[in-house]
């Protein structure tokens, strides 16, 4: 293990030490860090209104044979509302405070009023956002919500450095020094926003003589190229879900074309086969063939605590990180992430945009699905024949969605382990990146900074 942290630390400490001072690299990671509170709340809420909540057929008690009364099912449901309400002012609007934290992230990089860029950001952000949902005047919640976050980043960004480029020309309104300091901000601010408002406010307005808007555009140029990906769907899920998180774009709602219209599909015609031939053996002797595809598959062996098996990369912190705020993280995403909800450690670590964990990140998806594909191939484990809830903790959910394979659990058990190994030399390079970036700061970074 030590050659290759040693072989590692060689390749990637220089370039993650680098991309590490990047400003938009560390605007994204620092405005990502500062959503966390809304994150973690969300997850949680996630996690009591899909778990702790839900006892109807194909909830996570349900599949473990607890059964209650229909009344007593609508009254828990009706708690539901609750952690509803709570997802909307959370995870419901990630795609709308992006702008805000990345965008002051970005300004406080380069040395200008944070909380003005960070504003104009949101303000930008809606200017472009469009206000009707069929023959209402609202805006739609898919445009607010994690799967619009990367209009958000784009947006934050780019108003932050014209921010920075009007106010470095000294395009502002000067007032004399007995006025408050409040109030000069405000009137310093107020023709940088006005130019880029006006940008903002042609470019919504002619895109919208187009009949499109640019969030649409955005989630169209992602999400229409792999729809159309349907001959090589499972592996182009499993490689193309983790590299979109990677750049913030929340990867199962922009491949859920493939998730809905086909992954999920397979898994029914699977279930469909076994209940009308009894086993797997009794419809592969009639002639039929079972999709290995299924979307539960996934949800079984490959995204062990979410995209990307961050619950393996949890347990690689708890074993080998020696940050407090790592730990600290870890600690915070595990009750979720034992439930397959991963926004905690995705937002908080953050592994977006973060290029130590890029590799693992990107890579144990495939390196899982190929363990499981030979598992399936050799006859280990089943195929697919039930739809437990996506929330079942990792084993349980490969245990019934194989309907009470012990292989299927052990298979589970021993990827997750696989992809804790995966993660475990990328936690400690990430350890020792941060340090060195710490101890190299200067003026020069500083300096380069404040340049345009």
């Amino acid at each position: 293990m030590s050659k290759v942290i040693d072989s590692l630390e060689k390749v990637l400490l220089p370039f993650a030490v680098k991309i590490g001072k990047q400003p938009h690299i560390n605007a994204i990671k620092n405005g990502f860090i500062k959503l966390m509170p809304l994150t973690l709340a969300g997850a949680m809420f996630v996690l009591i209104n899909n778990v702790f909540l839900s006892f109807g057929e194909g909830s996570f008690f349900y599949s473990m044979g607890i059964r209650l009364d229909a009344s007593t099912i609508e009254t828990l449901n009706s708690f539901k509302g609750i952690g509803g309400n709570v997802y909307n002012g959370t995870l419901g609007i990630m795609s709308l405070m992006a702008p805000f934290f990345i965008g002051s992230a970005l300004a406080e990089e380069r040395k200008v009023d944070p909380m003005a860029a960070g504003l104009l950001a949101v303000a930008a952000f809606m200017t472009v956002t469009p206000f009707s949902v069929g023959e209402a005047y609202a805006v739609g919640a898919n445009w607010l919500g994690g799967q619009n976050i990367i209009s958000g980043m784009i947006i934050g960004l780019v108003v932050a450095e014209m921010f920075t480029f009007v106010i470095r020309r000294n395009w502002v309104i000067t007032l004399p020094d007995s006025v408050p300091s409040s109030v000069s901000r405000s009137f310093s601010a107020l023709i940088p926003g006005f130019i880029i408002l006006c940008i903002f406010g042609v470019i919504s307005w002619l895109l919208a003589s187009y009949g499109s808007n640019f969030h649409q555009i955005i989630m169209d140029s992602i999400s229409k190229p792999l729809a159309a990906m349907g001959g090589v769907v499972g592996w182009a899920y499993v490689i193309f879900n983790t590299l979109l998180w990677f750049f913030g774009v929340h990867g199962s709602l922009a491949l859920t074309a493939l998730d809905n219209g086909i992954m999920t599909p397979w898994a029914l015609e699977n279930i469909a086969l076994y209940n009308q031939y009894g086993s797997v053996d009794a419809a592969i002797a009639a002639g039929h063939q079972f999709h290995f595809w299924a979307k539960p598959m996934l949800d079984s062996y490959v995204l062990l605590g979410g995209s990307g098996a961050t619950l393996g990369l949890i347990i690689a912190i708890f074993i080998a990180s020696r940050r407090a705020d790592h730990r600290q993280v870890a600690k915070l995403a595990l009750p979720s992430g034992i439930f397959q909800i991963n926004e905690p450690i995705l937002f908080g670590l953050p592994i977006i945009m973060n290029p130590v964990m890029f590799i693992p990140f990107v890579l144990v998806q495939p390196i899982l699905a190929a363990v499981t594909l030979a598992a399936y191939s050799m006859g280990i484990i089943p195929p697919v024949t039930n739809l437990a809830p996506w929330t079942m903790p990792t084993g349980l959910g490969a245990f019934f969605n194989s309907n009470g394979s012990v292989a299927a659990l052990l298979v589970a058990l021993v990827n997750l382990a696989i992809a804790t190994l995966i993660y475990l030399p990328f936690v400690m390079v990430s350890n020792k990146a941060q340090a060195v970036i710490e101890e190299e700061e200067s003026e020069e970074d500083i300096a380069n900074a404040l340049k345009f």
